[in-house]
């Protein structure tokens, strides 16, 4: 029996349990999950912004930590990054996003946490490997050396240079893992160890997407994440992996668990939803419960509106789940 122990890195992270995930960006005002590069830097705008309302209200819901999504597949960076023209510091008023969530939500008292997508529609050598690979480790060294103590990074989008169809869907167990890359090409191995560089006890996390819930698509990587609980594909219900102990160049290591799920009918706030079915505090209290049986992380998803503002109901919700649970805090 493998008598492998979280690292005390990993240990910490697991005692945070519960976090508000946050997809907030130029997707909120554009109305749709994936851009497409081009929307307009004037117009990333949101009139009434008020992120310590965003963390007031996790904190009320119990929630220990917080991940913002610094940069979605379309490539606009939410702080002014040295490297792109494509980022907020061209926004009017040139708001760093950044520096407001992580100032909110430290004095609320949560840790934060950064999204970063690997896919990206606007940056022009994108196809060119080394170039695009050095662009992304020269834009986490800004993250991660000018926002002070950061808790986890999640990294999404790798499908599209890995998977040979590339789109998010590539069934596992129907075709071999050799089919798929290994991180190759978005050179992980110097990005992964760059992060634990600057930041020795941040958790870096790789979506392992809906369709491979729990699984590692390749290492190193601090922690799995499975998106959603119940995931249907092609007609065939998935399952979570649940294995802890993995491999890697000979070696095992713990490698625990985080799932993503979101309260909105999308990740990002839409205002095409005139109405939509809301889950309720029970249900979010038994989604809290299934992950702490896992001993896994749940993260949360809640995407503030196009004005900045996280929707009330969704903190209605989450404070009754946090009732129910005996976490609510006032």
């Amino acid at each position: 029996m493998d008598n492998i122990q979280p690292t005390p890195a990993q240990q910490r992270f697991t005692s945070l349990r519960y976090g508000m995930f946050i997809h907030f960006s130029t997707s909120t005002l554009l109305g749709r999950e994936w851009g497409d590069g081009k929307f307009p830097v004037k117009d990333v705008v949101f009139d009434r912004l008020d992120m310590d309302q965003w963390a007031e209200g996790a904190r009320r819901a119990g929630m220990k930590y917080a991940v913002l999504t610094t940069k979605h597949h379309d490539g606009f960076c939410m702080w002014p990054s040295k490297y792109t023209e494509y980022c907020s510091k061209n926004a009017p008023g040139s708001p760093d996003f950044v520096k407001m969530f992580v100032e909110a939500f430290r004095k609320a008292g949560l840790k934060t946490g950064f999204y970063y997508s690997l896919w990206d529609r606007n940056y022009p050598e994108y196809e060119n490997d080394p170039v695009y690979a050095g662009y992304m480790r020269k834009q986490i060294t800004e993250l991660l050396t000018n926002y002070g103590e950061i808790t986890s990074i999640f990294f999404d989008g790798l499908w599209d240079k890995e998977h040979p169809n590339r789109m998010w869907p590539y069934d596992l167990t129907e075709k071999p893992a050799s089919a798929i890359g290994h991180g190759e090409r978005w050179e992980w191995q110097k990005l992964y160890e760059l992060i634990h560089r600057i930041q020795p006890d941040c958790i870096v996390l790789n979506n392992s997407g809906s369709d491979n819930p729990g699984t590692v698509k390749y290492m190193p990587v601090d922690c799995r994440t499975a998106e959603r609980f119940d995931f249907i594909y092609r007609d065939k219900r998935i399952k979570l992996n649940t294995n802890e102990i993995w491999e890697y160049r000979g070696k095992k290591y713990f490698v625990p668990l985080e799932i993503c799920t979101t309260l909105t009918p999308d990740w990002f706030y839409s205002v095409n939803h005139e109405y939509f079915f809301h889950e309720s505090g029970e249900t979010i209290a038994s989604w809290y419960r299934r992950a702490e049986k896992l001993n896994a992380n749940l993260l949360l998803n809640v995407g503030p509106d196009i004005h900045g503002l996280m929707p009330q109901y969704h903190l209605d919700f989450l404070r009754e789940a946090a009732e129910i649970l005996g976490i609510a805090r006032d």
